[in-house]
């Protein structure tokens, strides 16, 4: 294989990770709209902080491994990289964190519960805490 063939299969591959970076990032928008209810206008600031993010990654990615070209195979590997993460990966990993978030909110709500009570039990009492 010529060595100009290898680098830009390497590019290739470097830029799908890359992609799939991308849609890790994205991921942490979502699970914040999913914890937290946002207005619409917070939802466009994260929408053009991911975008703002996004191109600079994107243009330091092209600098760094590209010389600052844009080729088919670069935005290729960056699509592919996008898709392979959003359809494998991003469904499972914001499943478990959001699973995760609610059992540890659930645990929380209970322990303040059981608390709140206690307290009242012991007001009702008399007893200083």
């Amino acid at each position: 294989m010529s060595p100009e063939i290898w680098q830009e299969l390497q590019t290739f591959f470097i830029t799908a990770f890359w992609g799939m970076l991308l849609v890790f990032y994205y991921d942490f928008f979502r699970i914040l709209r999913s914890v937290i209810k946002h207005s619409v206008f917070m939802t466009a600031v994260e929408d053009i902080l991911f975008g703002l993010g996004a191109g600079c990654l994107i243009f330091a990615v092209l600098y760094s491994y590209n010389q600052g070209e844009v080729r088919a195979f670069v935005l290729m590997g960056m699509g592919c990289g996008v898709l392979l993460y959003n359809w494998g990966i991003s469904p499972f990993s914001c499943g478990m964190v959001l699973f995760l978030f609610q059992k540890v909110k659930s645990l929380l709500k209970k322990k303040t519960k059981n608390s709140t009570i206690k307290q009242m039990k012991d007001a009702k009492e008399g007893k200083d805490g």
